[in-house]
């Protein structure tokens, strides 16, 4: 009788002993798919933004409507992305491609851009617009400036680079000039090279 019973103890002890093998073992798997899941995820978002930067970047093609989708590919421990969206020519096309392609961590581009000539006029109207925009606040901020306003300052904005030329009576004034240029939204570049001084020995 007691023979008995101890095997019936031990038998219930290997059940549960295998129940609780079988339940940590899912679990652990569990566990580790989900981990992998999340690094997955993870390094797909961080190449879509480093993808959308490199293309914001790029003065070509960074006015256009491009969208990035990145998918891990599990094999390679890469990213393969796929740009969609519109961009006026084959060459900007290309150029897309090239700048997604050379982004670290992307194994493989999928390059699904249609190209309209129609958006490069829409672009053109909208930059016109924004370079008018900053020309105007600058020369705001040039009349505001007391040592400024006097000054023979010209402004001239292309593509949100901003090309200072005249003349200014000292360095300062040339560098508040500068300054101002720089503290706009959306201004890529400040060319202040055709600015001269007029007395350079002056603080």
């Amino acid at each position: 009788m007691r023979q008995r019973s101890t095997i019936v103890a031990v038998a219930v002890i290997v059940m549960a002993a295998a129940t609780l093998y079988y339940f940590l073992s899912n679990r652990n798997q569990a566990m580790s798919a989900n981990i992998n899941a999340v690094m997955e995820s993870t390094s797909a978002a961080a190449t879509t933004t480093a993808v959308k930067t490199a293309l914001a970047l790029n003065k070509r093609v960074s006015g256009f409507d491009i969208h990035v989708e990145t998918i891990n590919n599990v094999a390679t421990s890469n990213n393969d992305v796929t740009l969609t969206g519109q961009v006026p020519t084959a060459d900007d096309k290309r150029v897309a491609e090239d700048i997604a392609r050379g982004t670290k961590g992307v194994a493989d581009v999928v390059n699904k851009l249609d190209v309209d000539p129609k958006i490069q006029a829409a672009n053109a109207a909208r930059q016109h617009v924004a370079d008018l925009e900053i020309k105007v606040t600058l020369l705001e901020a040039i009349l505001d400036n007391p040592d400024l306003k006097t000054q023979q300052i010209k402004v001239v904005v292309n593509d949100g680079d901003i090309k200072l030329s005249g003349s200014v009576q000292a360095p300062i004034q040339k560098a508040a000039a500068e300054s101002a240029a720089r503290s706009i939204a959306h201004v890529r570049d400040v060319d202040s090279n055709a600015l001269t001084v007029t007395n350079a020995t002056s603080n």
